[in-house]
């Protein structure tokens, strides 16, 4: 006996066919608003690519606008902040070395992303347009993501693990110097650098800033 495709939903093409209805929107979505435009993408167009019937689709979204919101609270510095507060980050709240370390790991493995290109590019594009977005976007940046990484700098602080004393703007300034890597490599670029070729710039960097601000024995900071 032959199946039937679920209710409201055509056949997916096979990039989708893996996903949540949801999340198979919010892909297709991202790459048609990253390559055609947000204005130039029509609900129809986008749920025809999807193999999803218009009214199924306003069963997860309420438009266009909605998918957009979602994207920017899934991907960039949402992405971010959403990592900090995980238990895998609370649990290197003694060790400041290992926090930067790690943070940069994620955020090189998040840059190299194609999601998160796409996603960079759509912002990038449409920014004078995306009035609300781009406040949501800043929100993500500026508030979530910049307030927990201050927290944790001024946790470093209180326990004497760091040097630093403006805790929050040794967190920015964390922050600043891993933004610069990611224009320079990823961003202004035509094609974005591999990880492998970034790697070395990264760990150039984390030593001289964990040199700066990190207190510890001489003799035993970790060697390039």
């Amino acid at each position: 006996m032959t199946g039937h495709p679920r209710a409201g939903r055509r056949a997916a093409s096979p990039k989708t066919a893996d996903l949540s209805t949801r999340d198979a929107i919010l892909e297709v979505a991202l790459d048609m608003f990253a390559t055609q435009g947000y204005a130039a993408t029509s609900v129809r167009a986008l749920t025809r690519a999807i193999g999803l019937r218009e009214s199924s689709l306003y069963n997860h979204f309420e438009g266009k606008e909605a998918i957009l919101t979602a994207l920017v609270n899934l991907n960039g510095p949402a992405r971010s902040a959403q990592r900090l507060t995980s238990a895998r980050y609370k649990a290197l709240a003694d060790d400041p070395e290992a926090f930067c370390r790690t943070h940069a790991a994620d955020v090189l493995e998040q840059w190299a992303d194609p999601q998160e290109q796409k996603f960079q590019h759509l912002l990038f594009a449409e920014r004078q347009r995306l009035e609300n977005e781009r406040g949501l976007f800043a929100k993500s940046w500026f508030q979530d993501e910049v307030g927990a990484m201050e927290a944790y700098f001024r946790g470093f602080a209180a326990k004497s693990l760091i040097k630093a004393p403006d805790p929050r703007e040794t967190a920015r300034l964390f922050m600043a110097g891993l933004t610069f890597i990611r224009m320079e490599y990823f961003v202004l670029p035509t094609v974005p650098a591999a990880p492998d070729i970034v790697r070395p710039q990264l760990e150039r960097y984390l030593l001289n800033f964990l040199a700066t601000i990190v207190l510890k024995p001489a003799g035993t900071r970790r060697k390039p």
